[in-house]
């Protein structure tokens, strides 16, 4: 092969072989020239896209901050117990109303309320509009939930040990509540923008029946959730355990193999090992196995939030 052209090559077996990698290694060079040649024009027009959006994006970028670092506070005032402090929990919880508050006062002349009560909005919206109003109430909700959850997690502060896997019911029972509940926020304001007149109604029509059939899958999944958390409250053991009666316990000792103190509401595993049943909850959010033999446990049907968490993902359709 003549190394002056490049794309003289072999006859040979692999002829055809050095052709195609020298005309792909082309390809990407041409592709990185284009890239390299329209970046700064793209740069360009998101500069103005910022400057015409400024105050939303700066919204949105707001309320993301705020929502991450208060997933953070809950789940370590969560984790701390009958250490937490109530006070702390009780300003955090104000405070967040308060904030949720002044956003939707800020914006108390617009439509973006209207959702939450899944309200068409007053006129058809652009794009980036409802992306904003799901955006921002998406956020806002879940603001809102960890002022409850902090509610809760004041409730229980001084309740004995067993209740801490009440408390956990019950924070999953709001979080999979709330994920349903954002699974429809969207929907009200998918259908006005949908429902454009420049469409066309027939267009428009088949848009709506097009997302409504890929919505109806993933909110009846979200209602199975809700249900399925909202049945655990009243079920006394788990999917992996059953309560130990007292000669069990007697043989296998009473200390708990993970607090190392006299179990209390001693339960055991498939394995036949006992453990204190709020300990194993607690193993089991980090590891699906047995704190001592290591077998596999059962996968449980839904996700739990015991630690506080709220979901981060956006439900933005």
């Amino acid at each position: 092969m003549d190394i002056d052209n490049p794309f003289e090559y072999d006859t040979g077996e692999n002829g055809g072989f050095y052709e195609t990698s020298l005309l792909e290694m082309y390809d990407l060079e041409q592709v990185a020239k284009w890239t390299e040649r329209i970046l700064p024009f793209l740069l360009l027009l998101l500069a103005v896209f910022l400057r015409e959006h400024f105050q939303g994006v700066f919204v949105m970028m707001f309320t993301s901050f705020v929502l991450f670092k208060s997933n953070d506070i809950v789940k370590k005032q969560t984790a701390l117990k009958e250490d937490r402090r109530a006070l702390v929990l009780a300003g955090f919880s104000s405070a967040s109303m308060l904030y949720v508050i002044c956003i939707y006062w800020l914006y108390r002349n617009d439509d973006l309320a209207y959702p939450l009560i899944m309200f068409p909005l007053k006129e058809t919206p652009s794009l980036w509009h409802a992306l904003f109003t799901i955006l921002v109430n998406d956020t806002l909700v879940r603001q809102a939930a960890m002022a409850l959850k902090c509610m809760l997690l004041i409730s229980f502060k001084n309740c004995r040990r067993n209740n801490f896997l009440w408390q956990g019911k019950m924070l999953t029972l709001v979080e999979h509540t709330l994920l349903l509940y954002r699974s429809l926020l969207p929907i009200s304001v998918w259908n006005t923008f949908f429902m454009n007149k420049d469409y066309g109604t027939l267009f428009s029509l088949v848009m709506i029946g097009l997302y409504l059939t890929f919505k109806l899958s993933y909110a009846l999944e979200k209602v199975r959730c809700f249900f399925y958390a909202l049945k655990s409250l009243s079920e006394r053991e788990s999917l992996n355990s059953i309560y130990s009666t007292t000669d069990q316990v007697n043989d296998a000792g009473d200390l708990c193999a993970i607090c190392h103190e006299r179990m209390y509401a001693p339960t055991q595993l498939l394995c036949k090992h006992i453990f204190c049943e709020d300990c194993v909850c607690q193993w089991f959010e980090r590891k699906n196995t047995c704190p001592l033999c290591r077998a596999v446990m059962s996968t449980p049907p839904l996700t739990t939030f015991r630690s506080g968490s709220t979901s981060l993902f956006y439900q933005f359709c």
